[in-house]
């Protein structure tokens, strides 16, 4: 599931930020990128996404900032003026006129110091990117949550549709007994005219029988309606449901291809094609689920 998520804490000083980006992806897999010093922090922050990522390709980006007070910078005045007076003569030398402003004075190396920071140390600093790590996950989670929400109505009111379909197609299967009987009375009607012969009611009633039995699609329309709400039940249970899902799609689109073979209505493979299209559309939202 998609996402994306910042956040920074503070040591004495530095400042380490995290960046969480997140594209779905059928497992999970973490790519990180942060600065060399901080390459002790790597091998935890991947079990600390992993904890909370259960699908996913998430980009993870560190940066580090050291914190320097005002009071820590040096001026060195003695280079700032031998820095003016040389650059002065130069341009009197060269013919060039032009006023040295202070920015460009202060950029020269050596006029601003600071003292040397201490490097990045895991007994000292790891805290400190723990809780920038954490914080970036947290708004990063938040986002996915709420996509989530609006897929999981999605998804549900994709259901109803499909179980509205049942509940017509188990209008229909209940009807089809008969249906099948009268079609092949007037089939085998027909021929006895053509032949002479007599309609045999005990043989109709066994060959009626026979293809009903073989076009019976009760076993499979039960459950559908069993996945159907299994489904639904994931769906309110919440949490990483995607691949439990994926799983039953399949299941879901075995039972209606085999109803809409069995069943040789017209009306009822109508049903059954729209069933399917709303199916695949079930199929491509999973994929954004965790």
């Amino acid at each position: 599931m998609s996402g994306y998520g910042r956040g920074e804490a503070e040591g004495e000083s530095i400042r380490i930020a995290f960046e969480a980006r997140a594209v779905n992806h059928r497992f999970c897999r973490v790519t990180v990128h942060m600065p060399s010093e901080l390459a002790f922090f790597e091998a935890p922050a991947r079990h600390i996404v992993r904890d909370i990522v259960q699908r996913g390709k998430v980009d993870l980006t560190a940066t580090v900032a050291r914190i320097v007070s005002t009071e820590a910078i040096q001026v060195n005045r003695e280079l700032a003026e031998s820095y003016y007076r040389a650059l002065q003569e130069l341009g009197t030398d060269l013919g060039i006129a032009g006023n040295l402003d202070l920015a460009t004075l202060a950029g020269l190396p050596g006029v601003l110091a600071t003292p040397e920071s201490a490097t990045l140390a895991p007994e000292r600093d790891a805290a400190v990117a723990e809780a920038a790590l954490r914080s970036a996950l947290e708004s990063f989670d938040q986002m996915r949550r709420s996509e989530g929400t609006h897929l999981r109505e999605d998804l549900e009111g994709r259901f109803q549709t499909i179980s509205s379909e049942v509940q017509k197609i188990e209008t229909m299967a209940a009807d089809m007994p008969r249906r099948y009987r009268d079609q092949l009375s007037a089939r085998v009607a027909a021929l006895c005219e053509e032949v002479e012969g007599q309609l045999d009611p005990a043989r109709l009633a066994q060959e009626v029988a026979y293809y009903a039995d073989r076009s019976d699609i009760i076993e499979e329309l039960v459950r559908l309606r069993s996945h159907l709400a299994k489904g639904e039940e994931l769906l309110a249970e919440g949490g990483a449901v995607g691949r439990s899902l994926e799983f039953l799609i399949q299941e879901l689109h075995r039972e209606i291809n085999t109803i809409g073979s069995k069943a040789k209505a017209t009306e009822i493979a109508d049903i059954v094609i729209e069933m399917k299209s709303e199916l695949e559309r079930i199929r491509e939202q999973v994929q954004n689920i965790e």
